[in-house]
């Protein structure tokens, strides 16, 4: 993803370690958020027009003084300034790593211990969450996040227990069927953005992920849940996957004559197209999708959840390469 670089333009002018002085020499530019369950399960949310809600902006924030990285040991106040072993963090400029170590040493054990993270991290051999969430940090810090950014991260990605279980029986499905992985992927005919994404994670991880698509058209586009039931008509006659690729590459035209313009060109049987799109069975299994989305408590778009969790992350192919191996190594 591209980031967006600050420049402290006079370092002569400010006193760094003074209190309340905070500037992150890399800010972070707004990220487009754009699909595991089960053993993994990652379900994707994406609805309408925006298809994205950008993560907060890197800002200005108080920070506490604190002791500067050093190449090994703990600083003078008993912080503790050396990675885990295994853990690279050489990309970091120095102020970015006083950003990180003062992170890691604050921030508790995500398993539980009575410990900083970086402890357990070091010296807790049954908890590797706690590395993963410390190379997790390292990665936020990378991308300009504040503390207190860093800090709500963490706990939506590795303190959040809440799951959900939503239904797939009837959702279309491309992959292995017996991969470890599941994603279900609530879209809109109008958000394309995460395709590619999708499509590189299931080639890359190629009988250990499987993807089911589910509907989440919003009101405010008063196309959305027309192109939604046509799709499901297409799915009736096992052609979801090419009517809905159609969709995604003409998004601004989902009008019905566009619609049935494209089942054509799909080789629909066009009589059946225009009677499931009228059955009260494709309207109800549309709404269905939606109302589980709402009941999961989507409240922007798109929305993932893995391992049945809210994906909290940004949407791009790195983040969620990292987020299914992580359930891979479990």
């Amino acid at each position: 993803m591209p980031d967006a670089r600050g420049l402290l333009t006079s370092q002569t002018a400010f006193d760094t370690n003074a209190p309340g002085f905070y500037i992150y020499p890399h800010m972070r530019a707004a990220t487009v958020v754009i699909s595991v369950f089960e053993a993994g399960l990652l379900l994707s949310i994406c609805a309408l027009p925006a298809c994205a809600k950008t993560p907060p902006e890197a800002k200005s924030a108080p920070a506490a003084p604190e002791a500067a990285p050093s190449g090994g040991g703990s600083a003078a106040g008993g912080q503790d300034n050396t990675p885990p072993p295994g853990l690279d963090i050489s990309r970091l400029d120095d102020f970015q790593k006083k950003v990180f170590f003062r992170v890691v040493n604050t921030e508790p054990s995500i398993c539980g211990q009575a410990q900083s993270l970086l402890q357990s991290a070091k010296k807790d051999p049954n908890c590797r969450r706690s590395f993963n969430a410390v190379r997790y940090v390292a990665h936020l810090v990378d991308q300009g996040f504040t503390d207190s950014e860093i800090g709500e991260s963490l706990s939506k990605r590795y303190r959040n227990t809440v799951t959900h279980n939503l239904d797939v029986s009837e959702a279309p499905m491309v992959g292995s069927p017996g991969a470890r992985i599941t994603l279900v992927d609530y879209e809109c005919p109008h958000c394309k953005r995460f395709q590619p994404v999708l499509r590189q994670i299931l080639d890359e991880f190629k009988g250990e992920v499987k993807l089911y698509f589910k509907h989440y058209p919003l009101p405010q586009h008063t196309q959305a849940r027309l192109a939604a039931e046509a799709a499901t008509a297409a799915q009736k006659q096992g052609k979801f996957w090419p009517y809905e690729e159609k969709l995604w590459a003409n998004q601004d035209n989902l009008t019905q004559a566009e619609l049935e313009k494209y089942a054509k060109e799909t080789g629909l049987d066009m009589t059946k197209f225009r009677q499931d799109m009228e059955s009260p069975a494709v309207k109800a299994r549309v709404q269905k999708d939606r109302t589980e989305g709402s009941a999961a408590g989507i409240s922007s778009t798109p929305t993932l959840f893995i391992n049945g969790r809210e994906y909290s992350d940004t949407h791009d192919t790195e983040s969620l390469r990292e987020w299914i191996k992580e359930e891979l190594s479990k």
